[in-house]
């Protein structure tokens, strides 16, 4: 849930976006040949089961975000997948060079970061793992890719940092640049006009606010 959309979104309109994220990236990654495509989830809800068929809905382990990411790829790559790559479900417009240029990063490097503009990152994937890789990072910083790039270093495996930055829709501001964003998704679009009188007017998307 993305709480700190608020006061742009109420509880169950960012619950509406979330899903609608979650939708649009889970259709473009499984139709991508190149990708064995798992939906995870902290719950087994309804929507996402009917979205993500035969078996490709999993819930997430672990206590917070950290160890759920470590126990995906783990998951991932203990089941024999040479490269497990998570992608945030809160970049709807994620480049297709961010990805592209993940996948052969890891032909040569054990772990991936996607950067996001924020100082966070969009993606991460790994060809092998430790338990220390998120150790004492502290999400929803400026700082928090560059603290989880050092993690990873202390563990001793190699990381690389993809060329193409992109971006996560966390707050206001962000509502405001994927509004912008030439790479928004029609249904996104669609659902941001829908949703005008709640949520374009206080996040900036009508009336010219400067």
């Amino acid at each position: 849930m993305k709480t700190r959309l608020g006061p742009a979104l109420t509880l169950e309109l960012a619950a509406e976006f979330h899903a609608l994220c979650t939708e649009h990236l889970w259709r473009r990654f499984a139709a991508d040949r190149r990708l064995d495509t798992f939906l995870y989830c902290d719950d087994q809800w309804p929507p996402f089961e009917r979205l993500a068929r035969d078996g490709r809905l999993r819930i997430q382990q672990g206590c917070d975000l950290g160890a759920r990411m470590l126990n995906c790829l783990r998951e991932l790559l203990g089941e024999g997948h040479p490269k497990a790559l998570i992608v945030g479900s809160d970049a709807p417009t994620l480049p297709a060079s961010q990805l592209d240029e993940a996948l052969v990063a890891l032909d040569r490097h054990q772990v991936v970061l996607g950067p996001s503009i924020d100082g966070g990152f969009t993606l991460i994937g790994a060809t092998r793992t430790r338990p220390g890789i998120f150790a004492g990072v502290r999400w929803s910083r400026d700082n928090t890719r560059e603290a989880c790039l050092k993690a990873i270093a202390d563990t001793g495996l190699g990381a690389r940092v993809t060329p193409t930055s992109a971006f996560d829709v966390d707050t206001p501001s962000d509502l405001v640049r994927l509004a912008a964003d030439p790479a928004l998704p029609p249904s996104l679009g669609d659902w941001l006009r829908r949703c005008g009188p709640e949520a374009a007017v206080q996040a900036g998307f009508m009336g010219g606010r400067s």
